[in-house]
């Protein structure tokens, strides 16, 4: 069965008018899922500081540590700067900054593990944080010149 020129065009006509239906509804089917998507999502920037750190972790190594033995006990530094500071400081100096700073001790604890008297502490903890500071605002202005 042939068909005649007019039925052609109007099966022309036809598939054009249901190729153009269905590509409107995937372009509306495609804004649907875009606008469906926007309401979710939240770009970085408009993240708060709390919720961008839920994002991620972050691996620790021992080995970016400086290990302190105080006492017996082990005590790990992460910064680099402080690690040198403390490590140019008299061994029972550094060790009263650590227990007391790291270990979280008081001067009775630590004179008692030292088997110094507590003012004797206060004193080398004192004047240890006095040699630190100096020795970072050294290193600062090393920095800036």
């Amino acid at each position: 069965m042939e068909l005649s020129s007019s039925d052609k065009e109007r099966i022309q006509h036809q598939y054009d008018a249901l190729a153009k239906k269905t590509l409107v509804g995937e372009a509306k089917s495609y804004r649907r899922t875009l606008a469906k998507r926007a309401a979710r999502e939240v770009t970085f920037s408009d993240l708060s500081e709390s919720e961008l750190a839920q994002l991620f972790t972050t691996d620790e190594y021992e080995s970016d540590y400086f290990r302190f033995q105080v006492s017996g006990f082990d005590v790990l530094v992460k910064n680099e700067l402080l690690a040198e500071a403390l490590n140019a400081l008299p061994e029972r100096k550094r060790d009263i900054i650590l227990l007391s700073y790291f270990l979280d001790m008081s001067d009775a604890e630590i004179g008692e593990l030292l088997n110094v008297v507590r003012t004797t502490v206060f004193r080398h903890r004192k004047s240890a944080l006095a040699k630190i500071k100096q020795y970072l605002e050294g290193k600062a202005d090393d920095e800036y010149r």
